[in-house]
């Protein structure tokens, strides 16, 4: 019996095309000084400033714990200010983050010509797809 799970299984074709995407992310993403992540939670507060731990989570779909552990790491490079609130924390953007946006938002822009590049026309209907199918499954585990 011959496996086909390269070619057909979600899963595997899925994380696969994640570990190379990650790649591609970190490498572009390089002159933040951090992992692509960071820097998407830091846009995202720039679009909404402040959020809540739980508002973040569920805007960018991580756990509460994983975002908890790396705003405060952003808190400790001073580029975001934690005010706890009763249960909840709120994350604000600091003083001091205006150089790193300009340099996540920068790479962000790098990111999207460099994956148009890579993708061409497939793009825009395979994130869309991505997001359809995340949000199903979301909807399964919930």
């Amino acid at each position: 019996m011959t496996h086909h799970f390269t070619q057909t299984c979600a899963y595997f074709t899925a994380a696969r095309y994640m570990r190379s995407i990650e790649q591609l992310a970190d490498k572009i993403y390089a002159p933040t000084g951090m992992k692509p992540a960071y820097a998407y939670i830091m846009m995202t507060l720039e679009d909404s400033n402040p959020l809540t731990i739980q508002q973040l989570s569920r805007r960018l779909g991580y756990e509460r714990s994983s975002i908890s552990r790396m705003v405060k790491t952003l808190a400790a490079k001073q580029l975001v200010t934690l005010t706890p609130q009763g249960r909840a924390t709120l994350i604000s953007l600091s003083a001091t983050s205006a150089a790193f946006l300009q340099s996540a938002n920068d790479c962000l822009m790098v990111f999207g010509q460099t994956t148009t590049d890579l993708l061409g026309d497939q793009k825009a209907p395979m994130t869309k797809l991505l997001t359809s199918n995340n949000q199903k499954i979301r909807e399964e585990l919930s």
